[in-house]
């Protein structure tokens, strides 16, 4: 069996491996890629605004409205590969701290074993009896394994931040994909890696009497006061916390990101104590095929009562399906890239009409406010699921798309009338429709 010692060595190799100038450089090299990029708009801006200047109708209003496709799609490309350089920059600090906590952890390692031999040494020269020397060998060991325990601690710490960091470029479009070169965390890893952390949450629960009352009563708002529990959910789930509006969202790089949609998930909810009203229960969903591209896309609504009754809200959620996908039948991908929506949804009580909250896009990565989920929770036992109702405004990429999505929202809605839903395109610039939700 391997000694405490060589446990210790082999995390501190393990976290020497990797290299912060590869990260440095791949967050330069986004950068300098992103201005390249806007560089690029930049001249076609110039040549665009010339040509407006002369050139009307027809082909040429074509060729303009693609140039103006071209700078909002460099502009999206900008940001992204801004926000890559950042996650980089996020792990290349995280395995810097790593890598010197690991030095400092192996030192003291190599100290204690100096000790351990030393005591050993002076016995076979006749110095000391063998009641002290195992007195003194068990006392060093167990030094060593809290030395290692840390250890472990640190290098589950850099992972966690890997895992999120990671998540965050897997959505990344444009040059991302080429100098990230991030592969996807396969199922099988994240739930090992969310696993390990089970051992860290007794850990904080066990030391504060307030944190178990508020597990064993689900006062999430309690647990959540924890920085050290609210940035791990954050992390894994996503879900944090928006003071201005009172209610939880969650972020673009969440575990949720990664699983896509099921229609089994719905079949689920009662277990993770959800009492919600959903567009898909009957198994009619919302879903249309572009015509151009084959894609298939699903719109999903939910509202009602979360956490076992403890609190409510609203959830919208756009998927997306490739022509020709092996994935099993009622499987759909989160939405990426231009698919994305940007969704202002309000939670309101439709017999009073008094609003609850609003999220216009809060929880979304950058400033565009575009998601493929847009969720607000609110933690309260005392309003009542059946009253609440919904209301929302979609924006699209471009009419097009805006217009397949109204047209099966009403051909939904005249489908069931006892849902109450109704749907309205509102503006073409930019492409948007709104509904109202009062089942």
């Amino acid at each position: 069996m391997s000694s405490v010692f060589d446990k210790i060595r082999r995390l501190h190799d393990q976290v020497a491996k990797g290299s912060t100038t590869e990260l440095d450089d791949r967050a330069r090299a986004c950068r300098a890629t992103k201005e390249a990029v806007l560089d690029a708009k930049s001249l076609v801006e110039a040549v665009r605004v010339q040509l407006a200047e002369g050139w009307h109708g027809g082909a040429g209003e074509s060729a303009l409205a693609s140039l103006a496709d071209f700078k909002k799609n460099r502009d999206d490309q900008a940001q992204d590969l801004e926000e890559s350089a950042k996650s980089f920059e996020v792990i290349r600090d995280a395995l810097a701290k790593a890598q010197g906590d690991a030095r400092s952890h192996l030192a003291d390692a190599e100290s204690l074993q100096k000790k351990l031999d030393d005591v050993w040494n002076d016995l076979s020269h006749g110095k000391g009896n063998i009641v002290f020397a195992w007195a003194q060998d068990k006392a060093i060991k167990a030094r060593a394994l809290v030395v290692f325990a840390d250890l472990e601690r640190i290098i589950l710490g850099y992972d966690a931040i890997l895992l999120a960091e990671g998540l965050k470029l897997r959505n990344k479009t444009g040059q991302v994909w080429e100098l990230a070169g991030s592969g996807k965390r396969n199922l099988a890893e994240i739930a090992a890696i969310m696993l390990r952390e089970i051992p860290g949450f007794a850990e904080l629960v066990k030391n504060d009497p307030r944190l178990k009352a508020a597990l064993l009563t689900g006062n999430w708002e309690l647990l959540l006061q924890n920085r050290e529990i609210a940035q791990k959910i954050y992390d894994y789930l996503g879900f944090k916390y928006v003071a201005g509006g009172d209610y939880y969202t969650t972020g673009e790089h969440s575990v949720q990101s990664f699983l896509g949609w099921h229609d089994l998930y719905d079949k689920l909810e009662k277990l993770i104590g959800a009492n919600l009203d959903a567009t898909g229960d009957d198994g009619d969903n919302m879903e249309f095929t572009d015509p151009k591209t084959g894609r298939q896309y699903r719109l999903e609504l939910w509202k009602g009562g979360y956490g076992f009754g403890g609190a409510f809200g609203g959830e919208v959620g756009f998927y997306t399906r490739e022509p020709g996908s092996s994935d099993p039948s009622g499987y759909f991908n989160a939405a990426q890239g231009d698919d994305q929506i940007k969704v202002t949804q309000t939670i309101y009580n439709k017999t009073t009409d008094e609003v609850y909250f609003t999220n216009d896009g809060q929880g979304a990565d950058g400033g565009d406010k575009k998601h493929f989920w847009n969720l607000a929770i609110r933690t309260d036992p005392n309003v009542d699921p059946s009253q609440l109702a919904q209301r929302a405004t979609i924006e699209v990429r471009d009419t097009g798309l805006r217009d397949q999505l109204y047209n099966e929202m009403t051909r939904w809605a005249a489908a069931h009338p006892d849902q109450h839903l109704t749907v309205t395109k509102t503006t073409d610039i930019p492409p948007a429709l709104s509904y109202t939700w009062e089942k």
